[in-house]
């Protein structure tokens, strides 16, 4: 017979995850949007079991610009995923569900096995654990890491995080070799974390602070041990994958300015905690002045106020911690966990934004487990004393709490599809120069070409230099047949790193375009300028396949595949080269490579 506390961990579990399942529910119709499209339709790292080690050898990103994440098991669950369902999106989504809801379940267990150890009782622990993370799972700030496919790391490294911190918790209570046994459980755990996102490294340094704080000498020598293996392990692994470096397309900010966006950030978090109606990607809070209009200094003026704001907070939250450090050691504790969660996110440390909605996923985790404790000790005075506001604050948290699960449900449907994606993000807000390029892009696969261009046009009026801008534009006036435009436009693309290879190559189809003359010098070029690019050493191998024959092409490609030999794609195109010319058995061959490193490469696909 299954014994009584366990059945209620399992009732305790479902609730959480039923009210994720609830708030998402719409989420399983979207499709992919925005990043979905290079690390899922693009990536040939996930599309056999026989490249999961290699997955473990690259950064994210492998087929699109260079990114600085390592992160090998949102890749592994991709893998998943795309064995069991190809490029169906409906599963994919469902799995980043299921792993905000397992988080939400870890995040409640240790929440639970946290207040325990500052002695509050059972049943008061388990309902303050169960308040704090039944908001945290369905507040839609969380939304992006959720209903956005590529936004997986934040749930991965959350759920092995709060169970690694479980297990830190449950040890203190074991000795022998049950201690020794979940000091393992968790190191694999917090390895696990670290390897889904970067912000899973922050959950050994709780883990240390909690046992720091508690003077746990006996123990804390093996949390030592347990940080230093999963450290080592992390950056020697990333230490050997290959990598280039993302490139950085702005300045970071001065360090002088720096202060001014910690206060901002903080400030446009805590109106995303409290009232999160306006939900958007691609969040700033930089000032990015537009002349000396009446829009622009509103907006200036606005920022102004905001740090202003941003200041009184930060203020208000250390009088919180140094009131609670006596009062309530539990609420301490909690505010302080929430703090080093935040601080690499703060803007302290210059990174691809100046704030994002999925960069408090973590951190908003502890800060309304504070919350929670705080209202809980506040309700019990007022029921004390008898006094009716207890009911009405029962009643306001309940309507804020159905608003949040709402408002959840709602925003699912910002990101049905690209362009619902790309058009809501920009009207929301989200109007920022890579918003705009996306939509361009997008215009401009559809033929809509004047829509892309006045997109372009806007984001190189916010981002003059923006090389993807200037890169789109060419490609708008070639299809228009505007070559003088086009010149220039693919001219000054050239000098520009992260586009110079697509410029040459849009040099080469200029070439053709006026004179009807092939430049496989310039494909040439375009296929050997910076980083590999797949497209573009396709093109480049095609073009010679049609002009100085199919074994320059064969030649080409076996090169490009002593570098990356993992692409079945490579393989395909191999074995259609070989079959071109006879070769039967090098074709069966590399049609066989490529049916390794595709698991729905299927027989008729390698045919056609």
């Amino acid at each position: 017979m299954i014994p009584s506390f366990v059945v209620k961990k399992i009732w305790a579990a479902l609730i959480p995850i039923a009210f994720v399942f609830i708030s998402y529910a719409p989420a399983m119709c979207n499709g992919f949007v925005w990043d979905d499209t290079a690390l899922i339709l693009r990536d040939p790292l996930i599309r056999s079991w026989r490249l999961i080690p290699e997955g473990f050898n690259h950064f994210l990103f492998v087929d699109a610009t260079a990114s600085d994440f390592y992160r090998p098991i949102q890749r592994l669950s991709y893998t998943i995923d795309y064995a069991a369902f190809a490029f169906r999106p409906g599963p994919y989504h469902l799995t980043s569900v299921v792993w905000h809801s397992l988080a939400a379940v870890a995040l409640l267990f240790f929440a639970e096995e946290f207040l325990l150890s500052f002695g509050i009782e059972r049943r008061r622990s388990g309902f303050i654990a169960l308040g704090a993370t039944l908001v945290w799972a369905i507040h839609p700030v969380q939304s992006a890491a959720v209903v956005y496919v590529s936004g997986l790391a934040d749930p991965l490294a959350a759920t092995f995080g709060f169970v690694g911190l479980f297990f830190m918790l449950r040890a203190l209570h074991m000795l022998g070799s049950r201690k020794l046994l979940l000091f393992i459980a968790s190191g694999a755990a917090l390895l696990l974390s670290a390897l889904s996102k970067e912000s899973g490294l922050i959950f050994p340094v709780i883990g240390l602070t909690f046992f720091l704080w508690r003077r746990n000498w006996a123990d804390l020598w093996k949390l030592i041990a347990v940080t230093a293996f999963v450290a080592a392990s992390y950056f020697s692994l990333r230490a050997g994958a290959e990598h280039n470096p993302a490139p950085r397309l702005s300045p970071p900010p001065p360090l002088l300015v720096r202060p001014i966006i910690v206060a901002r950030a903080v400030a446009e978090y805590a109106g995303l905690i409290v009232f999160p109606l306006n939900l958007h990607m691609d969040r700033d809070v930089e000032t990015q002045p537009t002349g000396f209009n009446e829009a622009s200094l509103a907006r200036a003026a606005w920022r102004e106020l905001q740090t202003l704001l941003g200041l009184i907070l930060i203020a208000a939250f250390f009088y919180w911690m140094i009131r609670a450090r006596k009062r309530s050691p539990a609420v301490f504790i909690s505010l302080l966990f929430a703090l080093i969660a935040y601080l690499p996110v703060s803007g302290v440390v210059a990174l691809n934004a100046t704030a994002a909605e999925h960069w408090i996923y973590l951190p908003s985790a502890f800060f309304f487990l504070a919350v929670a404790l705080e209202i809980a000790a506040l309700k019990e005075k007022l029921t004390a004393r008898r006094l009716a506001i207890s009911s009405v604050m029962t009643a306001v948290l309940a309507l804020w709490f159905v608003f949040l699960g709402s408002r959840t449900f709602v925003r699912t449907f910002d990101w049905k599809d690209q362009r619902t994606f790309l058009e809501r993000t920009i009207a929301h807000g989200g109007d920022s120069a890579r918003m705009l390029i996306n939509l361009a892009g997008l215009e401009l696969t559809e033929g809509k070409l004047e829509d892309a261009a006045v997109h372009l046009h806007a984001a190189l009026q916010k981002k003059p230099d923006q090389p993807l801008a200037v890169i789109n534009l060419a490609a708008v006036a070639l299809k228009q047949n505007d070559f003088k435009l086009a010149r220039q436009l693919i001219t000054r693309a050239t000098k520009m790193p992260l586009v110079d290879a697509e410029a040459y190559e849009y040099l080469a189809i200029l070439e053709n375009k006026e004179n009807g003359k092939v430049d496989l010098i310039r494909m040439r070029l375009a296929a050997r300028t910076g980083p590999p690019h797949w497209s573009i050493e396709k093109r480049y191998i095609q073009l010679l396949d049609q002009t100085d024959g199919t074994p320059a092409a064969i030649n080409e490609l076996l090169s490009c595949l002593q570098r990356q030999w993992y692409r079945a794609e490579s393989w395909k195109l191999l074995s259609d080269l070989h079959a071109k010319l006879g070769h039967s058995t090098q074709a069966a061959k590399a049609r066989a490579q490529a049916r390794a490193f595709d698991v729905h490469l299927s027989e008729s696909k390698l045919e056609n």
